[in-house]
């Protein structure tokens, strides 16, 4: 069984307006059998940090398109799909931001 997981999430480029206008997340995911992996976080993200209008973060099992996710400052699309604590860099833990590129918003991520 994989221990809890301890990560920081973070939401910019206005998506963090889908989460009380809070940037920054620390969080702890809870032990599970399987690895965590980005799809099994999104849907932790949907039950438990997203507050409003999930169809404009979440499409199916996956982010909607124009939506960047990062994960130590890499395109998770250039990762493997399952990541463990000891794949994580040791002095910033995991980092995910989202921003939204189909309004244009070319601000800062996270």
């Amino acid at each position: 069984m994989a221990a809890p997981l301890s990560v920081q999430v973070e939401f910019g480029g206005g998506a963090e307006l889908l989460f009380d206008g809070v940037k920054k997340h620390q969080v702890t995911l809870p032990g599970q059998e399987e690895p965590w992996d980005i799809r099994n976080l999104l849907v932790w993200i949907k039950k438990n940090l997203l507050k409003e209008r999930p169809e404009l973060f979440i499409r199916g099992d996956s982010v909607r398109p124009g939506i960047l996710v990062l994960v130590n400052d890499a395109d998770w699309e250039l990762l493997a799909t399952r990541w463990a604590p000891e794949t994580l860099l040791p002095a910033r833990g995991c980092q995910r931001a989202a921003h939204s590129a189909e309004r244009g918003e070319k601000e800062g991520v996270g």
